[in-house]
């Protein structure tokens, strides 16, 4: 092999290789990391693993992946306080669930002991919904039997908080709140 071409490889795999480091570095630099403060009672890892179930959740679908958002945490905390002290343990949606013109999407979870389930459970129940969905079109009839799970899957949602409450009687109660909110009458999830 001529010189020339010897010295051409060899430059040509130098600059692949600081390609790939650069890539490398600059992909691992835009993932998206829980902040510190989830914006609610949750813990940060258990508010990544449920980020983290979601996404894995999306990515099935070919869903882009939500984002946590600590504001979004915080008014599921207020709603999850409520549910647990001022609503006897009992889970109910909120009538009109937004704030500021926006509207969000909203999943509730109830688990008998704090001690048994933990927050995690909430998304991997929602996700249990997917066994009873078949690809269609929201509709006034039906949206309540897989509901949690199309809301997890909904293509144009983009981000999730999550607020936990422990309940006088030792019940768990997670609420979920997500913006844009899914589960539109008339369009398909994905």
């Amino acid at each position: 092999m001529p010189e020339q071409c010897y010295q051409y490889n060899k430059n040509m795999r130098i600059r692949l290789f600081l390609l790939f480091l650069f890539v490398l570095l600059i992909g691992s630099s835009f993932k998206r990391q829980m902040p510190e403060s989830t914006g609610s009672k949750i813990s940060t890892s258990d508010a990544q693993r449920i980020l983290d179930h979601h996404n894995q959740v999306r990515r099935q679908k070919g869903v882009p992946p939500l984002i946590w958002n600590a504001k979004l945490s915080a008014y599921a905390q207020k709603w999850a306080d409520y549910l647990a002290y001022s609503n006897h343990c009992s889970i109910k949606h909120r009538t009109d669930c937004g704030e500021d013109g926006n509207v969000y999407g909203e999943n509730i979870f109830w688990g008998s002991s704090a001690a048994f389930y933990h927050p995690l459970d909430a998304s991997t129940s929602w996700y249990e919904e997917k066994k009873d969905y078949r690809y269609r079109a929201i509709d006034m009839n039906d949206w309540h039997e897989t509901g949690h799970y199309t809301q997890m899957i909904w293509k144009d949602t983009r981000e999730m908080g999550v607020g936990v409450a422990i309940c006088p009687d030792g019940a768990i109660i997670v609420v979920a709140n997500y913006y844009p909110a899914g589960n539109v009458i008339g369009r398909y999830p994905y």
